[in-house]
Parts: structure tokens; C-alpha cells; sequence
């Protein structure tokens, strides 16, 4: 059976509440959504996502009646929509409100619901499903998928992204395991169920990325998956968590390694490991099967596939780096961690002038013919291709706890609500480390954050409208 999700931003969601409660009447809105079609790694269980895309206020003149209960109204503005859907492959969502009544669809939303879409699969022909949403008051959702067979699927999980994550799922009461009851008391219980059920990856299994994974478990996330192709190697020893001459020695694949390691805490875990680069075509169907991702890379061609998946299918990428340039003289130019949360309504990676397009050329050079890149490289014509940047794994380890902090921010606000930072920069060089929180900008004509075309796109033909 196929699971369905729906992910919505947070100013997607505010807009559309604004939009329904403007009075104590029932209100509808329509909400045109890219689609996300892939295979549940860890079940092996079909998912479709549907994605937020564009928020249509509906006319008033569109309603026939409204009533605090119930509301009537013209199918024109549902099927305009339709028939845009239909020539990008995305589906349409109609959400209505509910002033007095309770969050759940009532008999009255059964009959109509059905009626609806029996008409648009009858006219369509086309077999796509489409959404039916319920808010109440407070802004929270809830909401079931249409096929051509018109029975009601309910969502497996609803996301909201914005300033806080916010994840709804049914059975949400689970209790959690005796292992975490300290964490329980200092955030309570709801943000440890959460994490239970969240699918989140791992990209680059080194300093960062392994540090992060061994958080990531011992404060109960239930669904890993790692990425990394790379092997492990005698400089890694000395910031590679979990690793040992042994694994060096044999040049064992990082995931393995780390994999390995979190398999022997012994907390419930599932794991999955690729050896390959997060933009590898193999990789595509796992990376869009997460709820979040964490950018542990430092190559520029991962980072910016990132940036642009971030954006497509509204999964949250917390990215992170650390920089230390010391002086020939002694002291630091640089010696700086940085975490910088990429997703819609933020500027993006390349504005932020973090993903640079020579380094990018170099690192598919570096991949495609590592000979000839040497040669280049060599010759000088490789722009881009510095030495091996100095790393210290207590420094690595600290960047790593400051990312899953973030994470902990965003799922159960312990900084307060106004407490989720964009992007924090961490000086490791003054007597006394401060923090200080880069407000970045968009460029001007910049597709993905300033003008935003991309958000909630989700599948096209030319995978994140990007050069095979």
C-alpha cells in the first residue's frame, strides 16, 4: 500500500489560515502540489509526497453557501487548477476550514470530498491522486489522499517547515524507550517521539558526519541512512568516530565503519548505508525518502545538489563546515565553525557564497578522469584544488553538536520561538568563543531563494532542473 505525505512551509500554512478564518464561516483554498514518487528505502513501501507548491485563494464569488459547518461551491476554480496540473504532472490539493468543528473530516466532507473528485477523474482521465485538507482554528491539519478508485487514504504524515519543524503522524502517543528518559526530562516527551519516527540522512562520514551520527542515535532518531563513497585512511584516525587501525589498515568504506559503530551502541536503529556520492543517480529515491538531511561534505557538487533537492521537495538540509587558515606568523586568519540551515524562505548556498562553480568543475573533473585532473591539476589549470584543509576532531565534534542543537531548536523549540538561527558562525580563535549569526542575502534574479520558483516542484523530467 502506498504511504502518502503531504510538507507545506510555514508561511504557506500561516497564508492559507489567514485566508480560511476570516470569519466564523467555512472558507476553502486550493493549493497546486509538486509530487515526490519514491520507494520507502527502509520498508520498501511506495511513498508519494505531495508538496506544496502554490497557495490559490479561492474567490468569494465562488461560494454558494457558507455556513459555520458546512459550505457550497462552484467546481470552476477546482478544475481551472486541474487543468494546470495536468500539464506539469502535479496534483491539486482542496483544503477547507473548520471554525467550530473538530479537526477530522465530518460525513458531510465524506460525501462531498467524493463527489469532487469522481468529476475530476472522470473528465481527467488520468489516474494521478489529489488531496482533500482539513484546518481548524489553531492552524494544525490533517488530510487524505483520492485515487480513481475514490477511497480515502489518509496521510501518513503531514510537515511543516518553517522556523520549527513540525511533524504530524497518527499514533503520535507511542511511548518512548526507558533509554532516553533523561532527555525526556530536559525537552519532554513529544520532540523523542518525533525523532523516533523521522527518516533522516547523513551526507559525508567523516569528522562531522560521524560525530553526527553517533548523536543522532543516542538521542533516539529510529531511521538512518549514511552517505559516503569515500574509504577510511590513517588521517582519518584522528577525527573519524568510531574508527581503528584496523579499518585504515583494510581501507573498509566509511559507512561501514561508521554503520558498524552505531549498530554496537545497541539503541533500536535502522541503518542504511550507500557508498556514493549524494548526486549518484542510485542515490536519488533514499535522499528524497528523508524528513531531514545533514550536509557533512565538503565538496561542492554535494553541496549544491543539496541546496537545490532543499528546495524541490522542501527537505530541510542542516549544513555544516569548519574553516581554519592559520598564519605563517602564528595566530589564525580563519578558524571558524559554521552551521547554515538550507530551505525555502532562506537564502541559499550559493548566495551565501558557500558552493563555488570552479570548485564545482574541478570535482567532476576529479571524478570523471582522476588522471587528467591530475595532469591539470599539475599543468595549473585546475582552478580550485587546494591542499587538504587543517581539521581537529575536538573542533569538528563541536560543530556537530552545535548542528544537532539546531535540530533539537527546530523540533522543540528550547530557545524560545523566535530561538531558530538561519545560519551561526562559531570563532574558535578568540579567548572566549562567541557566536555570530549571518543574515546572508539573496541575489538579485537568483531562481532558487530569491525568486523561488523551485519550491515544492518535486519530480520533473530533468531531475532538480539540473544538466544530466
Amino acid at each position: 500500500m502506498t504511504r502518502y505525505t503531504f510538507t507545506v512551509l510555514e508561511e504557506q500554512r500561516a497564508a492559507l489560515h489567514h485566508s480560511l478564518f476570516r470569519d466564523d464561516s467555512e472558507y476553502a483554498a486550493l493549493i497546486l502540489c509538486g509530487r515526490s514518487l519514491t520507494v520507502d528505502p527502509w520498508s520498501g513501501q511506495p511513498e508519494e509526497r505531495f508538496l506544496a507548491h502554490e497557495v490559490i485563494e479561492v474567490d468569494p464569488s465562488a461560494f454558494l453557501e457558507r455556513t459555520p459547518i458546512s459550505l457550497t461551491w462552484a467546481t470552476t476554480p477546482f478544475f481551472n487548477l486541474l487543468k494546470r496540473a495536468e500539464a506539469r504532472n502535479f496534483a491539486v490539493a482542496a483544503i477547507h476550514s473548520h471554525p467550530k468543528g473538530p479537526l477530522r473530516f465530518s460525513p458531510a466532507d465524506d460525501i462531498a470530498d467524493k463527489e469532487l473528485f469522481e468529476i475530476a477523474f472522470n473528465r481527467l482521465d488520468s489516474p494521478r491522486p489529489h488531496l482533500a485538507l482539513v484546518m481548524d482554528q489553531r492552524g494544525d491539519l490533517v488530510g487524505r489522499a483520492y485515487g480513481p478508485d475514490l477511497k480515502p487514504h489518509a496521510l501518513d504524515m503531514i510537515r511543516i517547515i518553517g522556523g520549527r519543524w513540525r511533524f504530524a503522524y497518527p499514533d503520535q502517543e507511542n511511548s518512548t524507550v526507558p533509554e532516553f528518559d533523561r532527555q525526556v526530562r530536559a525537552f519532554g516527551k513529544q520532540s523523542t517521539i518525533e525523532l523516533g519516527q523521522l527518516r533522516v540522512g547523513i551526507v559525508g562520514c567523516g569528522g562531522m558526519g560521524s560525530a553526527i551520527a553517533m548523536l543522532l542515535v543516542r538521542i533516539g532518531v529510529r531511521r538512518l541512512v549514511l552517505l559516503d563513497p569515500d574509504r577510511v585512511d590513517e588521517t582519518n584516525l584522528n577525527r573519524l568516530h568510531g574508527s581503528t587501525r584496523v579499518d585504515a589498515n583494510l581501507g573498509r568504506l566509511k559507512v561501514d565503519v561508521v554503520g558498524e559503530a552505531i549498530a554496537n551502541i545497541g539503541l533500536p536503529i535502522s541503518v542504511l548505508r550507500y557508498p556514493d556520492h549524494v548526486d549518484d543517480k542510485q542515490t536519488r529515491d533514499v535522499v528524497r525518502s528523508c524528513d531531514v538531511l545533514f550536509g557533512c561534505t565538503d565538496d561542492h557538487l554535494g553541496r549544491n545538489f543539496l541546496n537545490r533537492l532543499a528546495h524541490f521537495y522542501l527537505i530541510p538540509v542542516v549544513d555544516m563546515g569548519l574553516l581554519i587558515e592559520p598564519k605563517k606568523a602564528g595566530g589564525y586568519d580563519v578558524f571558524d565553525g559554521r552551521v547554515t540551515v538550507v530551505q525555502p524562505g532562506y537564502p541559499c548556498q550559493v548566495c551565501r557564497g558557500l558552493i563555488n562553480p570552479d570548485f564545482m568543475v574541478a570535482e567532476g573533473l576529479q571524478r570523471r578522469d582522476p588522471e587528467l585532473y591530475k595532469q591539470h591539476r599539475r599543468a595549473g589549470y585546475v582552478v580550485g584544488a587546494p591542499d587538504p584543509s587543517p581539521v581537529v576532531v575536538t573542533f569538528t565534534t563541536e560543530v556537530a553538536a552545535m548542528a544537532v542543537n539546531e535540530f533539537f531548536q527546530r523540533l522543540n523549540g528550547f530557545r524560545g520561538e523566535a530561538g531558530s538561527v538561519s545560519e551561526r558562525v562559531r570563532r574558535f580563535d578568540e579567548v572566549k568563543d562567541f557566536d555570530t549569526l549571518p543574515a546572508g542575502k539573496s541575489r538579485d534574479g537568483c531562481p532558487l531563494c530569491k525568486r523561488r520558483r523551485y519550491d515544492g516542484r518535486g519530480d520533473m523530467e530533468r531531475f532538480l532542473d539540473m544538466a544530466p
